[in-house]
């Protein structure tokens, strides 16, 4: 009994860790909805021609990361494909949001200085 409940428990690890990692991309999802928001504000209207180039670069980059994120949760959730899959895949999401909101706020602040 002992060893079938060993068993189980890495699976149920993994279950977890996956579950998780899906929960934050959808937190992201959100996250990027209000990226989306302040760039779309009056106040990050672009003012100079490099501006309007970085805002139209900083929506595409936010609308693919987007998508990414909702073809992973989808196939994830559906499980078409194994999570295992997608943990890789993931990471980067992860890391290209972290890397997107950070251009996001980095304009902002160009904007406001113009």
């Amino acid at each position: 009994m002992t060893n079938d409940s060993n068993l189980a428990r890495p699976s149920s690890v993994r279950e977890y860790e996956k579950n998780a990692l899906v929960l934050k991309l959808e937190r992201h999802q959100k996250d990027l909805l209000q990226l989306r928001k302040k760039l779309n504000s009056y106040i990050c209207e672009p003012r100079t021609y490099s501006l309007f180039e970085r805002i139209e670069s900083l929506k595409q980059g936010l609308e693919k990361l987007r998508a990414d994120n909702d073809a992973i949760i989808a196939n994830v959730k559906d499980r078409k494909r194994s999570a295992e899959n997608y943990v890789e895949r993931i990471r980067n999401q992860f890391a290209e949001f972290n890397s997107m909101q950070q251009g996001v706020e980095e304009y902002i602040r160009g904007a406001k200085n113009c």
